[in-house]
């Protein structure tokens, strides 16, 4: 790689930068009023071969029309949000000429901390430009992740079970306040584990999950009529 620039400077933008900063010359450019010695103004930060965009999936179409009239013909825009299909309809309504690698590294600050091997890496190709794809899936698997392949559509699918259903679980459960217990199982505490998964995402990523995935409503609803089955069912017994 020769040079990224990254949108964004929350925790996953933070981590990103300070990870690639060993491979690449990193520019951040932030809104946040945070100080980093990565940080340039924007024009800056789309002068480069790659473009990640790190931020909330809802600040998409501001963050693209604003970058839109200065971004260099050859800048590759790197999708890594959580969803696939949303934010790829947006890039491609808003700048469709744009060379596009459409990503989602499923890891973060915690638990890629010490290295990124033996993470996934899904990469959806039917949507991305073919030479910055395999540029950028060849640096992942140089780096020993374990790069998925699948259209966007399916990713959103899957991710509605994986990540949608397993936070708004998490989400329920840190609601109900099960932490205040004396006793304690085994099993117990492997649902306290779930529930303090999403004690270290944000709410913009829960939202994303939740609100951006076209089939995560629908996961959840049926986990809700499920539960609700199994509850009426002891009622009647």
């Amino acid at each position: 790689m020769k040079a990224v620039g990254i949108i964004g400077f929350g925790s996953f933008g933070k981590f990103l930068a300070e990870k690639l900063s060993s491979y690449a010359r990193v520019k951040v450019y932030s809104q946040s009023g945070r100080t980093s010695s990565w940080m340039v103004t924007l024009e800056e930060v789309v002068d480069v071969d790659y473009l990640v965009l790190a931020v909330p999936l809802d600040a998409y179409t501001e963050t693209l029309e604003a970058i839109k009239p200065i971004v260099k013909p050859h800048t590759v825009i790197v999708d890594v949000c959580s969803v696939k299909v949303k934010p790829v309809e947006t890039i491609r309504s808003i700048m469709p000429d744009q060379p596009l690698v459409a990503t989602h590294p499923m890891f973060g600050p915690e638990s890629a901390s010490v290295s990124f091997a033996g993470h996934t890496f899904v990469m959806c190709p039917e949507v991305s430009t073919t030479e910055p794809y395999e540029n950028i899936k060849h640096f992942a698997n140089s780096l020993g992740l374990g790069v998925v392949e699948m259209s966007a559509d399916e990713h959103d699918r899957e991710i509605a079970v994986v990540q949608g259903l397993t936070f708004f679980i998490a989400r329920a459960l840190n609601d109900m306040g099960i932490h205040d217990q004396k006793l304690f199982t085994p099993s117990f505490e492997r649902l306290l584990k779930l529930a303090d998964l999403e004690k270290h995402h944000s709410l913009e990523l829960f939202k994303t999950i939740q609100q951006g995935n076209p089939h995560t409503r629908a996961m959840r609803d049926n986990f809700i009529r499920v539960v609700d089955d199994v509850n009426n069912d002891l009622i009647r017994k």
